[in-house]
């Protein structure tokens, strides 16, 4: 039994077989090409990296600089740390006060609180440990783990950029390469309708 399609299926059919492939096969390239750039577009909070400070505290108050400032919002931990010992992160602004004032915040970080959110960079480590004078010295271990924004498809741009810069030349050449056709036909049409006269 033979199947035979309506005309205008086979005048369809007829026609997309003239249609250049560029035509037919470049939007759906250029739309993929789109969709690997728009995705390399998604950027998320993650961990961006990470910094410890091992050291000592001796009794009393002591500070030192640290280097907590690579992004504005990390998470502290005290890994290890004896009790009577109280962390205080303190950015430059905090530090200042501490330094003129000479009042400390509450503690970040101690043997009942070992985890904190930080919200903005720390260049100042105080410790406050409330052992009597001639004590040893009491050894600790803090972590940072910063967060902030990447871009883990980032990379996805590099062949987006280029299947779309390829689909645009593809295009760009065979419609260029159609319309040069053309001009040419006109001009063949153009020139036997002279030599007829």
């Amino acid at each position: 039994m033979r199947i035979t399609l309506p005309e205008f299926v086979l005048r369809l059919e007829k026609r997309l077989r003239d249609v250049p492939r560029a035509y037919l096969v470049g939007p759906i390239l250029f739309a993929l090409a789109v969709g690997l750039l728009v995705v390399s577009l998604t950027v998320e909070t993650g961990i961006v990296g990470t910094a410890f400070e091992i050291g000592e505290a001796p009794p009393g108050i002591a500070d030192h600089n640290v280097s907590f400032r690579a992004t504005s919002l990390f998470y502290a931990h005290l890994v290890t740390g004896d009790c009577g010992v109280e962390f205080h992160l303190l950015n430059d602004s905090a530090y200042g006060a501490y330094q003129s004032t000479g009042s400390l915040p509450q503690p970040t970080l101690n043997c009942s609180r070992r985890e904190a959110t930080v919200e903005s960079g720390v260049g100042h480590l105080v410790t406050s440990y409330a052992a009597p004078p001639g004590s040893p010295n009491s050894s600790y271990v803090l972590s940072a783990t910063f967060l902030g924004p990447r871009a883990p498809y980032a990379v996805l741009s590099i062949p987006g950029a280029g299947l779309a810069l390829a689909v645009t030349i593809w295009l760009s050449m065979t419609i260029l390469s159609r319309g040069t056709e053309r001009l040419l036909a006109h001009a063949r049409l153009q020139s036997q309708k002279r030599d007829k006269k």
